[in-house]
């Protein structure tokens, strides 16, 4: 018996990408699966567009009286899940399904009941993104992985939105929900999954996910939000990890990453002329952290140092 999937859109004023995102998800073939869409009071032709598939019984709507936060509303659009669903899978209304999505992920999920996160390779944007497990690693423990996303920058690509994860529906209630305080409350959510359950990682690409200049994230990325959010998430929030054995050179190693980050983000804003988004971040970095900002810079001045005697081009920041 497949189990039943929860695919969940929350959408506002998408009517430019709607429509791409829904046929993707009603285009997979795996065959137990309902389709939630929490439209959140949508102010252009959204409605409209959603109404067109509404024949489809796999379809539920929820229209919103009023416009919520946007997290309140991912939270709404969780809430409206089945109690009768194994996995939970999340779409925006700028991403999409690949074909054979649910099906690969519902199959190496099934895997082990350790299970509480399933992703695979995904397109961001045009990019292709694989993640850093290798080939033929299939299951991976959940506090090995975390381990490595707070001390490896490189492997943070292999948990990286909800559009390119699937959730297990029991551990989603038992760990709690998305916090609406915080931008990231993706990423925060799956670093307390991972510190309990483990994850299945599928080696081909089944996601897109909707990362362009007008996205949250992108947003959220030149205000240095994401930033900002990550040492809550990577350094504030090491206490909660209560699975993870960490030295205390391990601990400084996240902190320095941590504020290299940072470095990155202030000498993009300077580079613009941005210098009061430099500042305000600049007193975002907590104190057990700051003492790393001497040596982070020195670090990129050896990087820019080490470009022009290559004679290469210097970019300070990259997202």
């Amino acid at each position: 018996m497949d189990p039943l999937v929860s695919v969940l859109l929350p959408v506002y004023n998408g009517e430019a990408t709607v429509r791409e995102a829904l046929e993707s998800v009603l285009a997979q073939d795996y065959p137990n699966f309902e389709f939630i869409i929490v439209n959140n009071a949508s102010t252009d032709n959204t409605a409209a567009i959603i109404r067109e598939y509404s024949s489809d019984k796999r379809l539920q709507v929820i229209c919103n009286q009023e416009t919520l936060p946007r997290l309140e509303n991912f939270v709404r659009v969780f809430a409206a899940a089945s109690n009768q669903s194994r996995w939970l899978k999340f779409i925006g209304d700028d991403d999409r399904l690949l074909p054979g999505c649910l099906t690969e992920m519902v199959r190496a999920g099934e895997q082990s009941e350790k299970v509480g996160l399933v992703t695979s390779h995904y397109y961001d944007g045009d990019r292709l993104v694989k993640g850093a497990l290798p080939p033929g690693q299939e299951l991976v423990s959940g506090p090995q992985l975390l381990r490595r996303l707070l001390l490896e920058p490189e492997a943070r690509s292999t948990v990286f939105s909800p559009a390119s994860l699937m959730i297990a529906h029991r551990v989603y209630r038992e760990i709690g929900f998305f916090r609406i305080d915080l931008l990231h409350a993706d990423s925060e959510l799956f670093y307390r999954i991972l510190n309990y359950y483990d994850l299945a990682y599928v080696h081909k690409p089944l996601t897109v996910t909707g990362y362009h200049s007008g996205s949250g994230q992108a947003g959220s990325t030149a205000e240095g939000f994401t930033f900002a959010e990550a040492y809550l998430i990577r350094y504030a929030h090491l206490k909660y990890y209560n699975n993870l054995q960490l030295s205390a050179w391990d601990v400084e190693r996240i902190k320095f990453n941590l504020v290299n980050d940072s470095v990155g983000f202030m000498l993009g804003r300077a580079a613009r002329g941005e210098f009061k988004k430099v500042f305000t971040h600049l007193r975002k970095i907590p104190g057990p952290a700051f003492y790393h900002l001497p040596l982070s810079l020195a670090y990129f001045l050896f990087l820019a140092v080490k470009k022009l005697l290559r004679g290469e081009k210097i970019k300070v920041f990259k997202r």
